[in-house]
């Protein structure tokens, strides 16, 4: 995707003018965040605190079920929290009402997903034209947004086609596209790289990050890849609904001498990071391996999905390799 990340550079250097609006602060505050299906309760999230700058890129890390996803959807105001707060550029969120809300989530936020959510009856301009429909802008400024910033992605010359004509790469560089329609200063990406190889997946991360340090937005993204996390700014790492520790990926490539207690430490938990996910997948591997051999799962089924887990574990060894691990 080397090709298709530098016209995204070029277009993000050059139509710096339909990115009118920056990011803002987004401040995290004893959030606490309880789900209640009759008499069972899960507390997904336990007394986050945290904080997000405007011209950066965050990405959060942590096992399935630590609560990535539901701050997502706190700070993006898709749900009320139990307790606590979230301060979106100055204004508390919990403090606006349904009708409020509803237009912050429109004008103020872009969401990416990892399943993509495109219309598959509307071409890459028309999905990207949708959200300035909503939010009632005119006709022909649309269009002409919507080129632009199918231009600003890489995608000009894909306006016209459809999803299901478009590789996933694209799918999700136009998914970005639609998230930007209404210039919203924070951008929240929830695994979007989970179903793309690493190139691809490294496009992807790169124009959220040329978002970020070019035009100024805030961006937060959640993700299980630690290659991807540390080509962004700061990783925030959850475990049980709680902040367990961040850090800066970028310190850890300078390789200077780390200072007691601080980047060392950082380094030694991405090595674990990396460690722990490694093993998790060759679990992943045995589970597989032992429900072919009982028949619980077609052996060509596991083959292929034994093949893609080694692949990755591969992948994550050189990564191992070349942070020092």
């Amino acid at each position: 995707m080397g090709s298709a990340s530098q016209g995204v550079a070029r277009g993000l250097e050059s139509l710096g003018g339909l990115f009118e609006r920056r990011g803002v602060r987004v401040e995290v505050r004893d959030l606490v965040k309880i789900y209640r299906r009759g008499k069972l309760e899960v507390q997904a999230l336990r007394g986050v605190s945290v904080s997000f700058e405007a011209g950066t890129i965050t990405s959060i890390m942590g096992p399935s079920g630590s609560g990535k996803t539901t701050l997502l959807n706190m700070i993006g105001g898709v749900d009320r929290p139990t307790g606590g707060s979230v301060v979106f550029g100055g204004q508390r969120l919990e403090e606006l009402g349904d009708e409020d809300l509803d237009r912050h989530r429109l004008l103020n936020v872009g969401f990416v997903f990892q399943a993509i959510n495109l219309v598959p009856s509307l071409t890459a301009r028309e999905n990207v034209e949708l959200p300035m429909i909503l939010a009632g802008r005119p006709p022909g400024e649309r269009g002409e947004r919507a080129l632009g910033l199918l231009r600003a992605v890489g995608l000009e010359g894909r306006a016209d086609h459809y999803p299901e004509e478009l590789s996933g790469g694209e799918q999700q560089r136009v998914a970005i596209a639609v998230a930007l329609a209404n210039d919203p200063p924070v951008i929240v990406a929830d695994e979007p790289t989970a179903e793309l190889d690493y190139e691809t997946a490294k496009g992807v991360v790169d124009l959220l990050a040329g978002l970020a340090r070019r035009v100024g937005k805030t961006v937060i993204v959640t993700t299980h890849d630690p290659r991807v996390a540390v080509r962004t700014d700061r990783i925030v790492r959850l475990e049980d609904g709680r902040v367990v520790g961040e850090y800066t990926p970028l310190e850890l490539e300078r390789q200077a001498a780390p200072a007691p207690g601080g980047a060392a430490d950082a380094h030694h938990t991405l090595i674990e990071l990396v460690r722990a996910r490694i093993a998790s997948l060759e679990r992943e591997i045995e589970k597989l391996e032992e429900a072919a051999r009982r028949g619980e799962v077609p052996l060509r089924q596991a083959a292929r999905r034994i093949a893609e887990l080694e692949a990755a574990i591969e992948a994550l060894r050189d990564l191992l390799a070349s942070i020092g691990g």
